[in-house]
Order: C-alpha cells, then structure tokens, then sequence
C-alpha cells in the first residue's frame, strides 16, 4: 500500500483553485504532452509560475500550458489552470495503448476522477459526491476507494467529501502507486504550451446537430456519405469565412472525404493556419475576462475571432477518421452556430442528402 501524508500532498495546494495532474503510464514526458497536444516549437524548461503567465497573457495567446514529470514507469503531467487531461476525449488519447489516470480540481465548477486504459473510460466520477460513478467499470476500484476516503456509499449531499480533489489524489496514488515528491515541482520543468486542435482525440461526442430528423440521418447514412457530407460543409464554412485559399486546407480536406487518416502538425503550413484562428479565438473569449486587455479587440474584430474558432473545430472534426463522430460534429456550426455561419436551405440540403433523396 502506498503510504502517504498530508504533506505529501501540500504540493497541490500550490496549484491554486483550478489544476489538472494526469498520470500515464509506459510513455516519456515528451510523448506524454504530445499526446496531450503540445507544440514542438514550444518544448523546454520553465517554472509553473512561468507558465501560469503566459495563460495569463493576451499577448501570449492565453497559452495553456502543460508540465510533465517522470516518476519511473510513470509520467505525471500538470495543468495549472487546466483541464484537457480530465476531459473523455482527450484522456482517450492519452491512454491508447496504456492507461491514464487524471484528478482535476475545479473550485468554481466540479473536481473529477477518470481511469482509463487503452482509450476507454473505466472509472470516473465527481470526487464530491462518489456514489455517482460512470463508466465500463464504474465499481472496479471500490477498495481502493474506501481507502482514499472517498466513500462510495454515500447517499445525500450532506455526505460530501470536503477538499474532495486530494482524496481523490490518493487515489489516483493508490492506483499508480506513484505520486510527485513536493521538492519535484521546484526550478524548471519540461512544460510545453498545449493547443487541443493537436491532441489525437475524438470530436466531443456533444457536439452535432439537435435536431431529431438530422441525428437520425446521420445514424442511417452510409461512412462515405458522411464524409462527403462533413468535407461539404467544411468548405462552404471555410468559404464564407474567405479561408477556403488557405494552403493545404482543401487538399486535407478531399483526403479525408476519401477515407484517408490525415494528420495535420502544428509546423505545417496548414497547421500554423489553424495555430493562428485557434489563438485569435481564445484571445476574443478570454480577453472578456482580462481588464488589461478587453479593448484589445473591438466587437467586430471579436465576432470574427469567435468565427475562426468555429471554423477550427468543424475542420477538425472533418479530418476526424471516424466518419459519424466527424460529420455530426463538422455540421456543428451549421446547426448551433452563429447567424453568420447558419444557412438553413443548406441544412435542408444536407438533410436530404442523408436520406438518399439527392446525390
């Protein structure tokens, strides 16, 4: 059994209110945050404290960055101020091949446990609250659980697990038998700036259209269908934004529409396109929120920016391999997006095309 102290874990309580630590197993620090997202060109030595500012920096694109840190056969990467590791796409990626363990702590939203192993989801749930559990194998790490702290067999809101999200650290140290050493978050760490359109996971499976006739076209539709569908779309939105010139875009685009895997780097051309319009739209959103830099943009300026992001992610989804998460996410923009980017004679279109009625 792992033995661990409170001050075994004051290490965390550095990391301020919102933190990610995901632990993967069998792979290096530098693999571990490619699989998360990282930029190559942004690989080296910095403090936490380094990458707290530059995500807090309109002229550094509010970065997010990413610190990892070997532990044997173990790689544990941090997140100060983030939480991609938490989420069910990303840490299925993270664990193809392996598994991955990640603790999130949320103070202004929820904490969150996930276990998974070779891109499935085992185990998760909020720390807070863990009789509710979700999952291939929600009960597998009960014992483990219990000896945590984290009581599976509470049954009402007054059972909560108070600092939930350090329990749940000792369980994530229970299941890896590894956890950092306080003094190992001191001087630099190999961090990298982590840009989710890189990370090799899944489009959300939230994203798509609401509509039932639409879903349930989608579900019916035959893979080259969709695809033709999500790279359709793709480039009417690429198009209107007046994208559609940008070098390689059309090519990546017409791979996947033929079942081609595409994979863009962030040192392409097309990949430092999508670093740009990726960065501008997390400047727009983030910026609200920064005094120092919320005139930094005007609205106008601001609605195009916000754009660019819906574009970045339907041409992600579009260059997704599988084509029904790829076409229900792809026709996100269409469907939910703002009025510059809806067209409802073209969803009908589209609708059509799904059902067999046009080529």
């Amino acid at each position: 059994m792992l033995k661990v102290t409170d001050d075994d874990l004051e290490w965390a309580e550095t990391l301020g209110a919102i933190f990610c630590v995901t632990f993967v197993r069998g792979v290096d620090e530098t693999e571990a945050l490619s699989r998360l997202g990282a930029l190559p060109d942004t690989l080296g030595r910095r403090t936490l404290e380094e990458a707290r500012e530059a995500y807090d920096s309109y002229e550094a694109g509010y970065a997010d960055f990413a610190a990892a840190i070997s532990l044997g056969s173990w790689t544990v990467l941090i997140e100060p101020n983030g939480f991609l590791g938490s989420q069910t796409e990303s840490l299925a990626a993270l664990s193809r091949g392996t598994e991955a363990v990640s603790v999130l702590r949320h103070d202004y939203a929820d904490h969150g446990f996930r276990y998974a192993v070779d891109g499935t989801l085992v185990t998760g749930f909020e720390p807070t609250w863990p009789e509710h559990r979700w999952g291939s194998e929600p009960d597998l790490l009960l014992g483990k659980m219990r000896a945590a702290g984290l009581d599976p067999d509470a049954e009402d809101d007054d059972d909560l697990v108070p600092g939930a999200y350090l329990s749940a650290l000792l369980l994530a140290g229970l299941v890896t038998r590894v956890l950092p050493h306080p003094d190992s978050l001191d001087g630099g760490l190999l961090t990298a700036a982590i840009e989710p359109w890189f990370c090799a996971a899944p489009p959300p499976l939230t994203h798509g259209p609401a509509a039932p006739a639409m879903l349930e076209a989608l579900d019916a539709a035959p893979p080259h269908l969709l695809r033709a569908v999500a790279a359709r779309e793709t480039m009417r939105l690429a198009a209107v934004l007046d994208l559609d010139g940008t070098p390689g875009l059309a090519e990546a685009v017409a791979a996947a529409e033929r079942g081609e895997r595409v994979t863009v780097s962030p040192g392409s051309e097309l990949g430092t396109h999508v670093r740009s319009w990726v960065t501008r739209s997390r400047q727009a959103g983030r910026s609200l929120n920064d005094p120092v830099a919320r005139h930094h943009m005007s609205d106008a300026e601001r609605d195009a920016a916000h754009l660019l992001g819906w574009f970045a992610s339907a041409l992600k989804a579009a260059l997704w391999h599988e084509p029904h998460a790829a076409a229900r996410a792809a026709l996100r923009p269409l469907t939910q997006g703002p009025p510059a980017l809806r067209d409802p004679a073209q969803e009908a279109a589209i609708l059509e095309t799904l059902q067999g009625r046009t080529a």
